[in-house]
């Protein structure tokens, strides 16, 4: 197994956090669209989910983008 530096090191953590929140507000927004709240109307329920979504959106390719970019500087 090669030995890892400081820099793939701090790299791959970083991944792994943004997939684990990009999962975390894909769960977030299966949880609001799905889960029938009394307080909540449909539109505002679909808003929400939809916010979550953007959000998994947003994370999932600043995960790749980092990694393109760990890719081209190494």
């Amino acid at each position: 197994m090669p030995h890892l530096d400081a820099a793939t090191t701090v790299m791959l953590i970083i991944s792994i956090t943004l997939g684990v929140a990009a999962s975390g507000c894909a769960l977030a927004a299966a949880y609001v669209y799905l889960h029938e709240n009394p307080k909540r109307d449909n539109i505002a329920r679909d808003r929400l989910a939809r916010r979550w979504l953007i959000a998994t959106a947003v994370l999932g390719f600043a995960v790749v983008l980092l990694r393109f970019i760990w890719l081209l500087v190494r």
